[in-house]
C-alpha cells in the first residue's frame, strides 16, 4: 500500500523546512515499525516548498501480523506473598496489562513474573490516522504561532491537509483543518485545487502545476537560472558561488526564474563583503563576478517565484530596492570611518554584554588576558613569539569588538568582525591584526571555516571559552533542544579549532595546537572572577569547571560518533586527558588496534578488565601495598611479570605519544599477565603476599592507563 500526506501552509521560513522533513521521516518510520506495518524495501520520500511539507511512502503492509509478547513484571518475591497469594504489586501489573492475575507466571529463572500478551495487528487504515495526527501536531519548529482564536500552534497558519492511502481518504485533523484528498499548485499560476496525486505521480503532477516540489531539483533549477541570468551581465560574468544562499532561496520559491539587475559602478568602492552582505542579507540576491579576475561586477541576480512576463518591470523593482540599501551602506561606511576603532573603546563600556557578565569593554579586557594565557600554554615554555606575535595578538584582542559600535554592524550584524577587519586595514593595522579580528568569529557554524592565523585562532578560542564559562557561570545553560546562546556551537567550535588547526603550534610534531582544555576553562573562570568588583557574577569553584568539562565530553561524543564505536570513545575519554588532540590520538590508536588485531585486542581488554575489577574490589576493602616488593614475589609467574614490567618500553612510547607502539608493548606483556593469573592466586591467605600481588597489578594498570579505560570496552 502507499501513503501520500501533505500539510499546506502560509509561506514557511526556509530554515524550518528541512528540519521538519527530518522529523517527519524519523517519526513516521518509527511509528510504522512499532506498528509492524513497514515492509522490507519500503520507499519513503519527503518534500518541502514554502507552502507545503509532504511525504510519500510505498511499501506499507495492509495489516500487521498478530504477535505474542512476553512482558516482564516485578520480582516473584514481590509479586507473591509467603502464602503464595498475589500482592498489590502483582494485581497492579496485571491490571496495567489488562490480564487476570492468574496469567502471571514466574520466568525460567524464577526471578520475575512474566505474562504473555497477545497483540492484535492493526490494519494500516487503523494505525495511520493517529500517527499522521501526531506528525501534524508535534513538528518541533524553532518558533510557532497561533492563528485566529485557536490554541494549537504551527510554524505558520495551516491551510490544508491531504492524506490518502492507496488513493482513498485518510481522516486527519489539526486545529480547525480537516484532511481531504485535494492539494494546490502554485499560488498564482495554478491556484485551483486538484486531486492529490499518487506517490508515483506526485512530483510530476506538482511540476505540471508549476511547483518543483523536489528540493534537489528545485535547487538545481535555481542555480541554472542564476547562471543564465548572470551571463547577461557581459562576457565572462558568473554568479558568486554561495551554497548557503542557494539553500535559502530553494526554501523561498516553488517555480524559480532568474532576473539580472544592475547598480551604479561607484558602489564597487565599498568593500566586497559589504556589497555581498547587502545583496544577500536582506534581498537574497546573488552577486555577480568576473570569472577570470573574480572581481565583483555592478550586477546581481534576483530569483523570482513566478514566471516573469516582463523582466524589465521586475528588474526595475529589484534595482530600486537594492540601490536604497547600497546608499545606506555607503552612508554608514563613510560615517564609520570618521571615528577610529581605537576611539570606539569607550562606547563599548556602554554596551552590556549580558546581565551579570559586565560590558563589552570588560569582555574585551578578558579576551586579551585569556588569549595571552592560551599563547603561553600553547607555547609550552618555548618562545611564544615562534607561535605568533604577542603584540599583534594583544592589538587584535583590544580591537576585536570595536566594530559593534559602528553604524554598518548596527545595520548588518552579520558583518561583525568583517567590518572590524576592513576598518583596521584602512587604519594601517598589519594583516596579523586585521585578519585576527575577522577570524576570531570563525567557525561561524558547525561546519564553517576555522581560523588560519595563529592570532585569530587563539582569539577565537578565548572568545568561546569566555562565552561558555560566562553563561554557565550565571546559570544560563542549554536545556533539552533549547540553546538560545549557542553554547553547543561554541563548544564544537573550540573542539574543531583544536583538532583541525595545523602548522601553528610548537608542542606537537604534527603541527597541531595543543592546550589543556580544562586548565583553559579554569583560566577563563579566574579572569571572570577578577572582574567581580565590576559586577561580574560568574560562579567560582571546581564544580563549574567539572560541569563544563562534562559538557565538552558530550560534544566530543557527538563529534566522534561516526568515527568510532561508543564504547571506544568512552574508553578513550576515560583516560582523564583534557588535551583533546591527545584524546583523539588515543582513540585512533585504540580503533586501529581493535580493527587490525581483533583477537589480541579482545584478550588484552579482557585481561585488563579483570585487573580493574580485582583492584576496584581491593580498593573498597582498602587492601594492597603501597609499592611492589620483588623480594616478596614467591612464584616464577609473579617474578616474570615484575621483570616484564621493568623491561617494558611503554613509558618511552607514551612520552612520544606513540600509542601504536604502546599497544605493541601491551601485547608483549600480556603473556606474562596471563601466566600470572594462571599460576598465582591474587587474594592469597597471607596478607603480605596478597597486598604485594595487588601492588604488582596496580603497577600493570598504572603503566597502561594512558591507552584507554578498559572497563568501558564491550568485549
Amino acid at each position: 500500500m502507499e501513503l501520500v500526506f501533505e500539510i499546506g501552509t502560509e509561506e514557511l521560513p526556509a530554515s524550518f523546512q528541512k528540519p521538519a522533513l527530518t522529523y517527519l521521516r524519523e517519526t513516521l518510520l518509527a511509528g510504522l515499525t512499532e506498528a509492524r506495518l513497514l515492509n522490507d524495501g519500503a520507499v519513503l520520500n519527503t518534500y518541502a516548498t514554502p507552502r507545503r511539507l509532504a511525504l510519500t511512502l510505498r511499501g506499507i503492509a495492509e495489516k500487521a501480523p498478530d504477535v505474542v509478547k512476553q512482558v516482564q513484571g516485578p520480582p516473584v518475591k514481590t509479586a507473591f506473598g509467603p502464602d503464595g497469594k498475589p500482592t498489590k504489586a502483582a494485581e497492579g501489573f496485571a491490571k496495567k496489562l489488562g490480564v487476570p492475575v492468574e496469567a502471571l507466571k514466574p520466568d525460567a529463572a524464577n526471578e520475575r513474573v512474566v505474562v504473555e500478551q497477545h497483540l492484535r495487528g492493526q490494519t494500516a487504515r487503523e494505525a495511520l490516522p493517529p500517527l499522521l495526527d501526531k506528525l501534524a501536531s508535534t513538528i518541533p519548529f524553532r518558533k510557532a504561532m497561533r492563528w485566529g482564536d485557536l490554541t494549537p500552534t504551527f510554524a505558520r497558519p495551516m491551510h490544508w491537509l491531504a492524506a490518502t492511502l492507496d488513493g482513498a481518504e485518510l481522516p486527519v485533523a489539526y486545529a480547525d483543518v480537516k484532511s481531504g484528498t485535494t492539494t494546490r499548485g502554485h499560488r498564482f499560476h495554478s491556484p485551483d485545487e486538484f486531486k492529490l496525486p499518487s506517490a508515483a505521480d506526485y512530483v510530476d503532477t506538482l511540476r505540471q502545476h508549476h511547483v518543483l516540489v523536489d528540493w534537489d531539483e528545485r535547487k538545481a533549477r535555481i542555480w541554472a537560472e542564476v547562471t543564465r541570468a548572470a551571463a547577461e551581465a557581459g562576457s565572462g560574468a558568473e554568479p558568486l558561488p554561495d551554497d548557503e544562499l542557494l539553500e535559502t532561496v530553494t526554501g523561498l520559491v516553488e517555480e524559480p526564474t532568474g532576473v539580472i539587475g544592475r547598480f551604479e559602478a561607484h558602489f564597487l568602492e565599498l568593500p566586497p563583503a559589504v556589497l555581498v552582505s547587502e545583496m544577500k542579507g536582506h534581498q537574497k540576491y546573488f552577486a555577480v563576478r568576473d570569472s577570470t579576475s573574480h572581481q565583483l561586477l555592478p550586477a546581481f541576480v534576483a530569483v523570482s517565484n513566478t514566471k516573469v512576463s516582463d523582466p524589465a518591470v521586475s528588474r526595475r523593482g529589484y534595482e530600486r530596492v537594492l540601490r536604497a540599501r547600497l546608499s545606506d551602506g555607503r552612508f554608514f561606511f563613510d560615517e564609520d570611518r570618521k571615528v577610529t576603532l581605537r576611539s570606539r573603546d569607550a562606547r563599548l563600556a556602554r554596551i552590556t554584554f549580558f546581565q551579570g557578565l559586565g560590558s563589552q569593554q570588560g569582555r574585551v579586557q578578558r579576551l586579551g588576558k585569556l588569549a595571552q594565557a592560551l599563547l603561553q600554554d600553547a607555547s609550552d615554555g618555548a618562545s611564544s613569539e615562534q607561535l605568533c606575535d604577542s603584540f599583534s595578538l594583544s592589538e587584535a584582542a583590544s580591537l576585536c569588538k570595536s566594530d559593534l559600535t559602528s553604524g554598518m554592524v548596527g545595520e548588518f550584524p552579520e558583518l561583525q568582525g568583517i567590518m572590524g577587519a576592513t576598518y583596521s586595514k584602512l587604519e594601517g593595522q598589519p594583516p596579523a591584526v586585521s585578519e585576527a579580528i575577522e577570524q576570531h568569529y570563525w567557525p561561524k557554524s558547525a561546519e564553517g571555516t576555522i581560523p588560519t592565523r595563529p592570532e585569530g585562532t587563539l582569539l577565537a578560542l578565548a572568545d568561546r571559552l569566555d562565552q561558555l564559562v560566562g553563561f554557565f557561570g550565571v546559570g544560563k545553560r542549554p536545556t533539552g533542544t533549547a540553546d538560545p546562546y549557542a553554547l553547543r556551537r561554541a563548544a564544537i567550535g573550540i573542539l574543531r579549532i583544536l583538532l583541525e588547526t595545523k602548522g601553528a603550534a610548537l608542542k606537537d610534531a604534527g603541527g597541531r595546537l595543543r592546550i589543556d582544555l580544562k586548565r583553559a576553562l579554569r583560566t577563563a573562570q579566574e579572569v571572570h572572577g577578577s572582574q567581580a568588583a565590576a559586577g561580574n557574577k560568574v560562579a567560582q569553584g571546581s564544580e563549574l569547571i567539572e560541569e563544563l568539562w562534562s559538557f565538552f565530553v558530550g560534544r566530543i561524543e557527538v563529534l566522534w560518533k561516526d568515527r568510532a564505536p561508543a564504547d571506544a570513545i568512552a574508553a578513550a575519554l576515560g583516560t582523564g586527558a583534557t588535551d583533546v588532540v591527545l584524546l583523539e590520538k588515543r582513540l585512533d590508536a585504540l580503533v586501529a588496534e581493535r580493527t587490525s588485531q581483533p583477537e589480541q585486542f579482545a584478550a588484552a581488554a579482557g585481561a585488563f578488565k579483570r585487573i580493574g575489577n580485582i583492584l576496584a574490589q581491593a580498593a573498597e576493602k582498602k587492601l594492597g601495598a603501597a609499592s611492589f616488593d620483588a623480594a616478596l614475589a614467591t612464584l616464577p609467574a609473579e617474578q616474570g611479570l615484575g621483570r616484564a614490567l621493568t623491561s617494558s618500553h611503554a613509558h618511552s612510547a607514551f612520552e612520544k605519544e606513540d600509542y601504536k607502539a604502546a599497544w605493541g608493548e601491551l601485547a608483549k606483556l600480556r603473556p606474562a599477565v596471563d601466566k600470572f593469573f594462571d599460576d598465582a592466586m591474587v587474594m592469597d591467605p597471607d596478607p603480605a603476599i596478597r597486598d604485594n600481588r595487588l601492588a604488582l597489578l596496580r603497577r600493570v594498570q598504572g603503566l597502561f592507563a594512558p591507552l584507554c579505560e578498559f572497563g568501558r570496552l564491550q568485549t
